[in-house]
């Protein structure tokens, strides 16, 4: 394996174990999750099984619906697969390491759900300058901006309230309640990007520079 290629899967594989990492501190803070997780999170109090075997299967069912959109279940996609299973697995090792960490009041609830969303931008810091590849839900929203030729960050945004509106439509029609969506979900929502962007100008240069990347002024 070239040497630039290891390095970006060094780098990717990083920044997956720190979103798994953000994941679980979100589930900790009991607050709700990211737009992108609440299904999986909504299926968790519905149906046995865990929060990492769930979000596996909602991301590969995104998979899906990216492939039909795009057409073509090519190498990419089979590249997401395997990286959804990797980081479902690492959602499920690394909450054996989290349990302990349990906010007691609504303030410590807060805070780790702010300390869930500096994590996870961390996370999709590295996974977007590795350049390798992208999660299906990035990869499903991406390919129907190409295909109804729409802004990407717009679209976004409403795929992000389609999801959320969905958790909470099944959540108050079976579970009579909205545990999946709450304050959390805001946060992230409102924290997120702003932390990525921060993350970008403080690592962009160290990272190009580990990744071999030249950048032309």
């Amino acid at each position: 394996m070239p040497n630039y290629m290891r390095r970006k899967l060094i780098v990717y594989l990083t920044g997956i174990l720190t979103l798994a990492v953000g994941s679980n501190l979100f589930l900790n803070a009991a607050l709700g999750v990211a737009p992108s997780c609440s299904l999986a999170l909504t299926f968790t109090f519905l149906l046995p099984g865990s929060y990492a075997l769930f979000n596996f299967i909602v991301n590969t069912l995104i998979l899906i619906l990216e492939a039909l959109i795009a057409r073509k279940f090519g190498k990419t996609q089979i590249l997401q697969f395997i990286i959804t299973f990797i980081y479902s697995y690492l959602i499920k090792l690394t909450s054996l390491f989290l349990t302990h960490i349990q906010p007691h009041t609504f303030l410590e609830q807060v805070l780790l759900a702010i300390l869930a969303c500096i994590v996870m931008a961390l996370g999709i810091t590295l996974t977007i300058h590795s350049n390798l590849t992208v999660m299906p839900y990035e990869g499903f929203i991406g390919a129907l901006a190409f295909r109804l030729r729409k802004d990407f960050g717009k679209l976004r945004v409403i795929i992000d309230v389609t999801f959320t509106l969905a958790s909470i439509v099944i959540s108050l029609i079976l579970l009579h309640n909205i545990n999946s969506v709450g304050l959390g979900t805001i946060i992230a929502s409102f924290l997120t990007g702003s932390v990525v962007s921060f993350y970008d100008v403080l690592f962009n240069k160290k990272l190009n520079n580990y990744l071999g990347i030249v950048v032309l002024n």
